[in-house]
């Protein structure tokens, strides 16, 4: 799985303390997407599905972890990869927020009824459709554009993300992560 980094404890992409994987590639490139540096694979980066299994396991084992949010790049354009990873931490997260640029209706016309069955059992939400920068109206505090869908495949997660979406306003964390300041959450579009 290409992973470029992982962050914890991430409070700007979901309710709680996250850990934020971050995947490499991604084929959509929405203009003004705010991670291009993360569209192309790389193989320095790709690591086997049991090593961030074991890693991801072992944050969840020492620390307060409420969820995790996969983004990037685009987890489901590794799809095989991405749905062995959720339905592996499953059990150990339940609260698994997967964003990506495809709708669910594109999945359901290229994936196979299998792999749709693996999402919606090992998500619990998925944030899709692609980045519109012209419809990011700087509200949702999970949406980058209001283009994007939410979609909740685990109902008892609904209000405390609806909860988190009503009180808490685009926030925006800023990590320093191998020489370089990230910062972590949905942004405005400073065009206006």
């Amino acid at each position: 799985m290409y992973v470029e980094r992982v962050i914890y404890p991430v409070s700007t992409l979901g309710p709680g303390k996250r850990i934020a994987v971050w995947v490499r590639g991604c084929t959509k490139k929405c203009e003004h997407c705010i991670n291009p540096d993360l569209w192309g694979e790389r193989r320095d980066k790709d690591i086997p599905v049991s090593q961030l299994l074991g890693f991801i396991g072992n944050i969840i084992d020492k620390n307060p972890v409420d969820g995790i949010t996969l983004t990037g790049g685009d987890p489901l354009e590794q799809d095989g990869e991405t749905l062995a990873f959720i339905s592996g931490i499953h059990n150990k997260c339940p609260d698994i927020l997967v964003y990506t640029g495809y709708t669910l209706s594109e999945l359901d016309s290229l994936w196979t009824r299998e792999k749709m069955t693996a999402l919606k059992e090992n998500a619990a939400v998925v944030i899709d459709g692609r980045y519109i920068h012209h419809l990011n109206d700087g509200l949702s505090s999970l949406r980058g554009s209001t283009n994007q869908q939410i979609h909740f495949f685990d109902e008892d997660l609904r209000p405390q993300y609806e909860r988190y979406m009503r009180e808490t306003g685009r926030q925006v964390q800023n990590f320093y992560y191998e020489d370089n300041l990230i910062s972590v959450g949905i942004h405005n579009n400073l065009e206006g």
